[in-house]
């Protein structure tokens, strides 16, 4: 765990990040990271003087494994997991589309794939329990949480992918809508996923209109390092 803003606490590996977004005694969980993870959340929670209890509630950028691989178990301890409306089939287990990238479909001969997916594997992403049910939110909604992060629809990755923005902060956690680690790659900096694991790579490219005008000055990503500079300048460096 490292603190990478006031009140924002990162978790997670090098292949992938959730977070610990605290207020006073307690706390909101941006996204709820892999399933082998539980022991990691529960000693960062201890490091910040924080238990199970102080965690108010769970809001999801979209559920895939390593978004929402704590979900059913946090549930389980009677924490609330909500994700936007247009995932919540997915949440579920009831989605019947393609629902994420296939272990075939990933390029195992290069060397970065091992140095970002190894972590991620060890940390449990292979493994997935849905949730039973699920709460849900609308574009737009200013979610009564620690930190009040404001939800904004990005759809593309997945259907009801959003991003979190938190003003009162200056922040904007951008989930895997834009990333600053290429997860086949090298490249770091602001950019999108690799097209392989969207489900629409146009409509995700189109969806990063809707955080140009938003006001912060640090990104948080599902993958890679925080980027210091506002979304408008992310979404330029990440469409060039």
């Amino acid at each position: 765990m490292k603190q990478v803003a006031d009140q924002v606490f990162q978790v997670g590996s090098k292949g992938h990040n959730f977070y610990i977004l605290k207020e006073g005694d307690t706390a909101t969980l941006i996204d709820a990271g892999c399933s082998g993870e539980w022991l990691k959340l529960l000693g960062a929670l201890d490091e910040l003087g924080l238990g199970l209890e102080s965690i108010v509630g769970i809001v999801a950028a979209h559920s895939h494994a390593d978004h929402f691989g704590l979900a059913k178990q946090a549930q389980a301890e009677g924490i609330s997991v909500a994700v936007h409306e247009d995932e919540e089939s997915r949440a579920l287990g009831t989605y019947t589309g393609r629902y994420a990238v296939g272990t075939f479909e990933l390029p195992f001969w290069k060397f970065s794939m091992y140095r970002n997916f190894l972590p991620m594997l060890r940390a449990g992403v292979m493994k997935l329990d849905h949730a039973d049910e699920i709460d849900t939110f609308s574009d737009g909604d200013r979610l009564d949480l620690p930190g009040s992060p404001i939800a904004v629809h990005t759809p593309g990755h997945t259907e009801g992918h959003v991003m979190f923005h938190c003003p009162q902060l200056g922040l904007l956690f951008s989930g895997d809508g834009l990333i600053t680690m290429d997860l086949v790659g090298s490249g770091v900096g602001p950019q999108m996923i690799e097209s392989k694991f969207n489900f629409d790579s146009s409509q995700a490219l189109t969806s990063l209109d809707r955080v140009v005008g938003i006001e912060a000055n640090l990104l948080l990503p599902g993958h890679g390092q925080p980027w210091k500079g506002t979304p408008a300048e992310a979404v330029q460096t990440a469409r060039s």
